[in-house]
């Protein structure tokens, strides 16, 4: 009975210099797969073993399974001459070789009248993983994207260096550097080609500052919150999840508080996260503020009775996805309740020019009246300051720079804002 045994490793290479111990050079391999192991424990993945199936002893050799052909890649044929009247006798005989995860068999030709000579290299290759396959289809989607985004780039370039001069393709690459949409960049350098002669092109200190003010007038700033004493003003922020709110309204809360000594009191909605209840409700017993919590419409009007007299009441909201509809319509239930003076909806600077669109047109159910731009001194580019004003019409009221309560927060200014975008100041930190 032939000595047949299955071996197991994490690769073909181990498989096979498991082979080679246990049966020797001269060992058969009859058979190869991947085997995969099921993991006790329920979080951790799946893995794969080769198994190799091989016979020991080259008198045992069967004859080559059909399967096997199937399987393999034929080498190049070397072709010997046989002596005449001699028929020709194949023999199949296995070598290994480790260091490449490779079984080679040899065929020979064995001719009385000439000697052993290879005719036929037949290699068994070790078969593809999942991971493997994975891995080779993402390589070539990514070639795929690498390709395209190389031919976009060249079409760009081709478009754009018509219309602009080379005077000014630098600026160009700055606005977009800096994230200006590429219409409202090209719309720019228009207007700065027909602003500028051919000798301010030959300056660049006249250019910048024909494009600071090109810029600047983009730029669409509302007063900062104005209060009045005897007269209450009511400001809600609201916007998506994780910009800044109660950060944002802890900053003017305690400038109202602390600096101008304004009679206020605070509201917050924020019952989805109570960590940002527990935030607030701190900076309330810091500055010595009344703070109310509320949970219904209900709620909302008795809050705002409670504190009316106060000159300035600020509203904390939750905050809600733009996908998410139904909680925006929520939120303006709350606030129809009552009567809000402002409402600032509240984004980061940090965020792309799509979601920033699609963030506008879905809170706009909440009539905002001005927009308030957190975490400057985390975007790596201000353009999108730009773009809310310019392409969305909107206007600015706030901007903030850093977490420091009650510093890192600026009434918006359009000279200001226009230079930060542009480079020509720097946030400090």
């Amino acid at each position: 009975m032939p000595d047949i045994k299955t071996f197991r490793a994490e690769t073909m290479n181990q498989a096979l210099q498991l082979v080679k111990q246990e049966l020797g050079p001269d060992a058969f391999i009859l058979h190869t797969r991947q085997v995969p192991i099921k993991s006790l424990l329920p979080w951790q993945k799946e893995r794969v073993e080769t198994e190799i199936v091989a016979l020991a002893g080259e008198e045992n050799m069967p004859p080559q399974p059909q399967s096997l052909a199937k399987e393999v890649h034929v080498g190049n044929i070397i072709n010997q001459p046989s002596a005449p009247n001699q028929s020709p006798v194949q023999h199949s005989r296995p070598r290994f070789s480790p260091d490449k995860g490779e079984a080679i068999i040899e065929n020979r030709i064995e001719n009385p009248a000439t000697e052993i000579k290879p005719t036929e290299i037949v290699v068994v290759e070790e078969p593809q993983t999942e991971s493997a396959k994975l891995e080779k289809l993402v390589n070539e989607r990514l070639d795929a994207l690498q390709n395209m985004v190389e031919q976009l780039t060249q079409q760009v370039q081709a478009n754009a260096s018509p219309n602009i001069p080379p005077e000014l393709f630098d600026v160009y690459t700055e606005l977009i550097d800096s994230d200006i949409e590429d219409d409202l960049a090209r719309e720019l350098i228009t207007r700065l080609r027909h602003r500028c002669s051919q000798e301010d092109l030959e300056h660049p200190e006249r250019i910048r500052a024909y494009l600071l003010g090109m810029v600047e007038s983009q730029i669409n700033c509302r007063d900062a919150i104005q209060v009045t004493p005897g007269q209450q003003k009511i400001v809600a922020l609201v916007g998506p999840t994780g910009v800044g709110k109660t950060t944002t309204i802890a900053k003017l809360a305690a400038n109202f508080r602390l600096r101008d000594n304004i009679r206020m009191g605070l509201i917050t909605v924020d019952t989805y996260r109570i960590a940002a209840v527990e935030q607030l409700r701190t900076y309330a017993d810091i500055i010595d503020l009344p703070m109310k919590v509320v949970t219904s419409t209900t709620e909302m009007k008795q809050a705002v009775e409670e504190l009316s007299q106060m000159d300035l009441i600020l509203i904390d909201t939750a905050g809600r996805s733009p996908q998410d509809e139904l909680r925006i319509q929520e939120l303006k239930n709350y606030l129809s309740e009552i009567v809000v003076d402002e409402v600032h909806l509240v984004l980061s600077a940090t965020t792309g020019y799509r979601h920033l669109k699609k963030t506008v047109e879905k809170f706009s159910a909440v009539q905002p009246t001005s927009v308030i731009f957190t975490k400057l001194d985390e975007a790596p580019g201000l353009g999108s300051l730009v773009n809310v004003c310019g392409k969305l019409g909107q206007s600015l009221s706030y901007l903030t720079t850093g977490q420091n309560v009650p510093n890192d927060i600026e009434p918006a200014e359009p000279t200001r804002t226009a230079n930060l975008v542009l480079g020509y100041e720097q946030i400090e930190t």
